[in-house]
């Protein structure tokens, strides 16, 4: 079955290096904009840390796999790209790594640095839940309301809504695991008596 493996739980890890500390938090993301929401909220929290940097890598699309990574004002190189070269390796998707470092008062050089932030995502990795994603494939669909009602009440954990818009129908853009795509049809074919219309979005 095709898809990917998503970082089911935030999960932690924490390492002294030369009286540094490195705290290093994987948190489930969906969005680029999400994670930035996450990595200034660590920046508020530990506002007296030397650094928060981070990776992020989200679930392949069809315009390939959104990335992201910041080394917060350590040496270029050193911190944001090698947490994200362990998440590229790790073959988790749907995750932002942040890596707050407290400095100890002892240079790391760069190669330390590089050595401290890419252990810090590979010690978080090794406690992480994981959950897969089957292959998503998207459709487009308008049905009146009480088939809405019905459907939601059927897939409303399953499909991952896009958008909705409640006009003198229901118009919904939204994304379904691949494998229950007939079943998908059915139920709504079923449910609106065969008055629904429905689009397959290929490539999703």
């Amino acid at each position: 079955m095709s898809g990917c493996w998503l970082l089911a739980a935030t999960a932690s890890s924490e390492q002294e290096i030369k009286r540094s500390r490195f705290l290093c938090t994987l948190w489930p993301v969906s969005s680029l904009e999400q994670g930035q929401v996450i990595i200034q909220q660590q920046k508020q929290l530990h506002s007296s840390a030397a650094h928060v940097c981070s990776a992020m890598l989200l679930a392949p699309g069809p315009t390939g796999q959104p990335a992201a990574s910041s080394d917060d004002g350590e040496p270029s190189g050193t911190a944001g790209r090698p947490m994200l070269a362990v998440l590229q390796g790790s073959g988790l998707a749907g995750v932002c790594a942040t890596v707050v470092r407290y400095y100890g008062g002892i240079q790391l050089g760069t190669g330390g640095l590089v050595r401290a932030y890419s252990d810090a995502v590979r010690q978080a990795l090794l406690v992480a839940e994981r959950r897969f994603q089957p292959e998503l494939i998207g459709a487009e669909l308008e049905l009146s309301y009480p088939a809405f009602e019905a459907m939601q009440r059927q897939w409303g954990n399953v499909w991952q809504l896009e958008s909705q818009q409640f006009q003198a129908v229901v118009q919904l853009k939204l994304a379904l695991p691949k494998p229950q795509q007939a079943e998908f049809e059915d139920d709504l074919m079923r449910y609106s008596d065969r008055q629904a219309s429905l689009r397959w979005l290929q490539g999703q």
